[in-house]
């Protein structure tokens, strides 16, 4: 552990990320103590304010705090990206290990339905599932999840035909154990450096859907903030061009947060890689 750490350190973009990211997480978690404001209490009075003490990012068309709703919108943006980061992850560990490991039909099966999700571009196909079922949380987590397993299971497929003719799984078997002990007991304990890298890049690729379909309407609803929709708000061309204040904030989180998380995906990739030990002496 100590020699991870010490490689992955080593990797200053990847420790800004994770310091950047460990920021970002604290202080949605901590957004009713960061700001005072209610991020769906309008207040039109105060409509399209510029920045100032009262409210350090203005406010929006409707006279709600900016940064409350960037505070809050953490906690749904980030939500929807490790939820449905989670579920493709489980989805495609079983089949990619079914894949790997059963090959013959089972194998061919997988694979080509992997191929034929491939075959379609990705977001226009959330888009059009999206506007089947109704903008909702759950509706977009587990339509990003479901559609986003063919890459786990490619990678561990991989994993599974690489370690299943070695000696230690060659022996289990002699020893009677069962496929599923082998597979999940064995394997996949060897095959989850590539997936744990893979499962970050899954949760920065997650925020960035949430954030383009919210932004399109068939995301997070209305009011619940999240900073797609948040950029679905500020639209409008005189906004964009004479109110900078309401789109800034939400489209830098965005880009802040995702080009962190792919950093830490860079780091773990470099620290969980038995060729690193070489260098380290």
């Amino acid at each position: 552990m100590a020699m991870f750490w010490r490689r992955f350190c080593r990797n200053r973009l990847a420790f800004a990320g994770l310091v950047i990211l460990v920021l970002f997480v604290v202080s949605a978690l901590l957004a009713p103590y960061l700001t005072t404001h209610d991020p769906n209490k309008a207040n039109l009075r105060l409509r399209n304010q510029p920045p100032s003490s009262a409210h350090p990012f203005g406010t929006d068309d409707m006279g709600r705090d900016i940064l409350a709703r960037t505070l809050y919108g953490g906690r749904i943006s980030l939500s929807v990206g490790l939820v449905s980061a989670g579920i493709s992850l489980v989805i495609g560990t079983i089949l990619g290990a079914l894949a790997g490991y059963c090959g013959g039909a089972v194998d061919t099966v997988i694979m080509r339905l992997a191929d034929v999700f491939y075959s379609f571009p990705f977001l226009i196909l959330a888009i059009t599932i999206s506007a089947i079922f109704g903008p909702s949380i759950y509706n977009t987590m587990i339509i990003l999840g479901v559609l986003s397993w063919p890459g786990p299971a490619r990678l561990l497929r991989a994993e599974f035909l690489k370690f299943k003719t070695t000696d230690f799984v060659a022996a289990a078997t002699a020893l009677g154990a069962r496929p599923g002990r082998i597979m999940f007991r064995h394997i996949l304990p060897n095959a989850f450096s590539p997936l744990l890298v893979s499962a970050t890049l899954e949760v920065a690729a997650a925020i960035l859907s949430e954030a383009g379909l919210s932004f399109l309407g068939l995301g997070v609803p209305p009011p619940a903030p999240s900073w797609g929709n948040m950029l679905n708000r500020a639209r409008p061309l005189h906004i964009l061009a004479g109110m900078p204040w309401m789109w800034i904030p939400p489209g830098l989180a965005v880009f802040v947060v995702v080009l962190s998380i792919n950093f830490v995906g860079d780091g773990l990739r470099d620290a969980l890689d038995p060729r690193q030990e070489k260098k380290d002496y």
